[in-house]
């Protein structure tokens, strides 16, 4: 499924980090709020249908990023 990523926010430990002096220093890059990346995500064709109905009926889904090891 193709969809796009908009950057939404740096947290730290459950906190935004906007209003601090290394959060400032991260928004002046291409990962600030409402940067938007291309991107693929692989879904079963039921979860697919899912997220588009719910995305339909006005849900916005907020992911977290992390690193995979495998």
């Amino acid at each position: 499924m193709k969809v796009s990523l908009v950057f939404d926010d740096w947290r730290r430990d459950g906190k935004s980090v906007y209003q601090t002096e290394y959060g400032v220093a991260l928004t002046v890059g291409p990962f600030h709020s409402g940067s938007t990346f291309k991107a693929d995500i692989e879904l079963a064709e039921e979860d697919a249908a899912e997220l588009l109905d719910a995305m339909r009926d006005g849900f916005v889904p907020v992911f977290e990023c992390r690193l995979r090891t495998t």
